[in-house]
């Protein structure tokens, strides 16, 4: 149990035994006050009340105000509540300060780089979940909607992670259909062998935009790669064979930009690979009469009564369609993984397909418990991104664009910038450009739309990545200057200043962050709480200083700070984002 879990049980205890309530109840209500107060805890027996009246042998008086006080005044107070004060319907609690901030250090100290989901309880088997994220389409941009997929689903990816779930992060790139036929046909005219080396999936793009332009005018272009795509989709050697060199020459340009992003995939997958699943989609989907025909002769699932239309299974011409396919992948990935729950990191704008994804899915397999775990992670768009070149169209440009606005910010330091030298700087450089991208993606719900800014993201003053990171580093600093062993039984009594306990309560709210992102799969809750955890260590900084002080005072005050940063480097890592040391 985390440390702040043991002073709401005490309080559900008391409270469970004046009331009435039972303490599962009575924890479900504790909250943190949103206003600075004497308290830690409050709770609002007003909704307790709301529970309590549905029990006829209850009595309760009409203005709650008066049972709060009434309340307030049957609290004793012990080794870990030190108060209880009515506030209208409110009931705050204080805690014993220093057995407080005790048993949250020290929690800390022994759970270290698991603080905050150390005390989850872990299961005897891992229960396994499959994310889908990220997933270019091979010879087509990387485009923003494909960073905010790659953000979103590597941040659920490492928050499942800590809560104990084997986790299959799954890049399912588009690498088949149509859009295929027409580019293999674009590589008989414009194809260049030296380029493809060289940057495959830049040129692969280029042989992409210029054949559309000619399909465009001529039509007898689309008829061929129709006719390309049907002969991959029965198996012909030779257009796999060329498609495969491809697929990997892609996949493995992808890869090396991925590492900077410290992102790695379990399985790179795509709709290729499932070929051998489509016939038993249709097999299933028969043996529960759920095909219709359509006029023109294709073949579609009715979901009028659900208010989802017709889905659309299969042309007229007897090829798959992407729900064909989806539907296919769920059936490897339910064979190949045994997953519990399946994830899938995609733009809001898709959301009434994976409704009718999930409900087909759903309805094909009526006894199976994974098909009714099936989640759409959706997420808004992203407006204005381009570098100063132009339209930043693949992941790289994005993010090289972000490590030269740094460095030209580093290079303003020249003192600093030559102590640290060129490669350092380059380092530094491209992980503050990741953070700044990272961040600016996550610090809003991610439904909404944003406008991304250069200038903004990479300001090292205001609420961003960079920020988190400077803040990460100046601790890192204290530390060293400091040299001080991290020791958890110092006095902790001499931790009494206000900003120190402030800090305390602030570090003791990161484990329950931490559920309330992995229930919500919302990463700005764990960013804005790490701005605010920055700003509090920020602020302890400035009057508790560590070096120079009595030893015993300077040791207390080192494990205080030693904490925050454990507690912001756990943070920014359950986003992604590797803490830097040095700046």
């Amino acid at each position: 149990m985390a440390a702040v879990g043991r002073f709401k049980h005490a309080i559900a205890k008391q409270l469970s035994l004046i009331t009435t309530c039972c303490e599962p109840q009575i924890l479900q209500a504790i909250r943190t006050p949103p206003k600075k107060t004497n308290a830690q805890f409050a709770v609002s027996l007003a909704k307790l009340a709301a529970t309590l009246r549905q029990d006829p042998n209850v009595n309760l008086p009409n203005n709650p105000s008066i049972w709060c006080k009434a309340t307030a005044n049957k609290i004793q107070a012990n080794d870990l509540i030190a108060t209880a004060t009515a506030d209208g319907s409110n009931l705050n609690f204080g805690v014993q300060q220093t057995e407080f901030t005790k048993q949250v250090l020290q929690e800390v100290y022994h759970e270290k780089t698991t603080y905050g989901w150390a005390h989850i309880p872990k299961p005897r088997e891992k229960p396994t979940v499959v994310i889908d994220y990220s997933s270019p389409n091979i010879a087509k941009p990387f485009h923003a909607g494909h960073l905010r997929s790659t953000i979103m689903g590597n941040f659920a990816k490492r928050i499942h992670q800590a809560m104990n779930y084997k986790v299959v992060g799954i890049n399912y790139l588009g690498d088949w259909g149509k859009q295929y036929g027409l580019l293999a046909v674009g590589f008989e005219r414009y194809g260049d062998e030296d380029e493809l080396k060289k940057n495959p999936i830049h040129h692969l793009y280029d042989v992409y935009v210029k054949i559309n332009v000619d399909a465009r005018e001529d039509p007898e272009i689309d008829r061929l790669a129709n006719a390309y795509f049907k002969r991959m989709e029965e198996g012909d050697e030779k257009a796999l064979l060329q498609w495969r060199r491809f697929r990997n020459l892609s996949i493995e340009s992808y890869t090396g930009i991925y590492d900077r992003l410290d992102i790695q995939f379990d399985m790179y997958s795509g709709e290729s690979q499932i070929h051998d699943y489509i016939p038993h989609v249709y097999q299933h989907l028969q043996r529960q009469n759920l095909l219709t025909k359509t006029d023109d002769g294709a073949y579609a699932v009715d979901l009028e009564k659900y208010n989802l239309g017709k889905a659309m299974i299969q042309r007229a011409d007897g090829t798959s369609l992407y729900l064909t396919r989806d539907l296919a992948s769920l059936l490897m990935r339910r064979d190949k993984f045994k997953f519990s729950k399946a994830l899938y990191a995609v733009g809001v704008e898709q959301e009434g397909y994976f409704k009718q994804l999930f409900k087909v899915a759903e309805l094909m397999f009526p006894e199976d418990a994974w098909a009714k775990q099936l989640q759409h992670v959706g997420f808004g768009r992203i407006n204005g991104m381009s570098t100063r070149k132009g339209t930043a169209v693949f992941l790289q440009d994005i993010l090289d664009a972000a490590q030269d606005k740094i460095m030209d910010y580093m290079r303003n330091d020249t003192a600093k910038y030559e102590l640290i030298g060129e490669d350092g700087a380059k380092m530094i450089a491209d992980q503050l450009g990741v953070s700044a991208i990272l961040i600016q993606d996550m610090k809003s719900k991610r439904n909404k739309n944003y406008t991304f800014s250069w200038d903004r993201m990479t300001d090292a003053r205001g609420d961003t990545g960079v920020f988190l990171q400077y803040a990460h580093a100046r601790a890192c600093g204290i530390e060293r200057k400091a040299e001080i062993d991290i020791r958890p039984n110092c006095d902790f009594d001499l931790l009494k200043e206000d900003e120190a306990f402030e800090l305390v309560q602030m570090i003791s709210q990161f484990p329950e962050q931490v559920e309330m992102s992995f229930t919500t799969l919302e990463p700005c809750t764990l960013v804005n709480y790490l701005f605010k955890l920055s700003h509090a260590t920020s602020l302890a900084s400035h009057s508790l200083r560590v070096k120079g002080s009595e030893p015993s005072v300077a040791e207390a005050r080192m494990l205080l700070f030693w904490a925050a940063r454990t507690t912001l480097h756990n943070g920014l890592s359950l986003l992604g984002i590797r803490p830097l040391e040095q700046m």
